[in-house]
């Protein structure tokens, strides 16, 4: 998958018809090919994943420690967590994410967005399993003095019984209702899927397995989402009213999404969206967002 966009400058001989194509200026980026990477392999009963995207709220709707263990009731092997506060003043200069972790035993990733109130804030990947590999990949933001700058959290974690490691992508995007800046979000990320936009920590990206969670505060049905289905495929159930998870209280809208890489095929085991006091947690009391959580079987790598 390259793409080389090349203006030609037709110069004609005024004798002989002579034609000579010149290449413009801006034509200054010729993109390298992709290597082998991960081989292709259909599985008779693959293995399972569970992942989970769940936008916290930086624990200001209830508590740090309620949102561990609402966390911890996801019972996921990765999680994508947004809005998540490091040492900020707001927080009491708790780091969200290793406070979490520690308390339950988990691995964890932080990636910075913005500094705020003394500390930063941005986005965090927990997982069951070590995490090999990171790297935080800037989104296009608007304007820096009105706009929040946004990222995508990318993280290599190679789970048990799969053959390669599984590349875990969380990402928390614009939220204005003209959608313009996240549709340029958007396109950086597809941008990233087919390598137009390298990684310089994971290698064979491109091939590997791979998943996309987190706020994208915009619906299934939305241009944005239509675009990310180039190269991705929504975990959804039959009915789009199932996926409304925000505001928690009483959801309007599917604004959280996890999505497989079209490079692998998966068979959804089971697909929930946390409400009411399911798993014995009041989740429309911890955060204004409810989970996702998803069990996964790969089908094909």
């Amino acid at each position: 998958m390259k793409k080389l966009a090349l203006a030609l400058a037709v110069v004609v001989g005024l004798m002989g018809g002579v034609t000579q194509a010149a290449p413009s200026e801006e034509a200054t980026t010729v993109l390298n090919p992709i290597k082998r990477g991960i081989e292709n392999k259909v599985f008779e009963n693959g293995p399972t994943v569970t992942v989970a995207t769940y936008n916290m709220g930086a624990a200001r709707v209830s508590d740090i420690d309620t949102i561990a263990t609402a966390i911890g009731a996801l019972d996921a092997d990765i999680i994508a967590l947004d809005e998540v506060d490091n040492k900020t003043k707001r927080s009491g200069q708790v780091d969200q994410a290793k406070y979490i972790a520690e308390k339950l035993g988990l691995h964890y990733v932080f990636g910075r967005a913005i500094d705020f109130e003394g500390g930063q804030y941005g986005l965090a990947i927990l997982s069951r399993h070590p995490i090999s590999a990171s790297e935080v990949v800037p989104l296009p933001s608007g304007d820096p003095k009105v706009d929040e700058a946004r990222i995508v959290l990318v993280a290599e974690i190679p789970v048990p019984g799969f053959e390669t490691p599984i590349v875990f992508m969380n990402t928390h995007l614009d939220f204005k209702e003209d959608h313009s800046i996240q549709k340029t979000q958007v396109q950086r990320i597809n941008d990233l899927t087919v390598a137009n936009v390298s990684l310089n920590n994971i290698q064979d990206f491109t091939t590997k397995i791979k998943i996309l969670a987190g706020d994208f505060n915009d619906t299934y049905n939305s241009a944005n989402v239509a675009e990310l289905s180039r190269y991705w495929n929504l975990v959804t159930s039959s009915d789009p009213n199932d996926m409304r998870s925000w505001p928690a209280a009483n959801p309007m809208a599917d604004l959280d999404h996890i999505f497989t890489s079209r490079g692998q095929v998966w068979e959804i085991k089971s697909l929930e969206v946390l409400h009411g006091n399911e798993r014995n947690i009041d989740w429309d009391g911890a955060s204004d967002h409810t989970p996702i959580v998803a069990k996964l079987q790969l089908k094909e790598q």
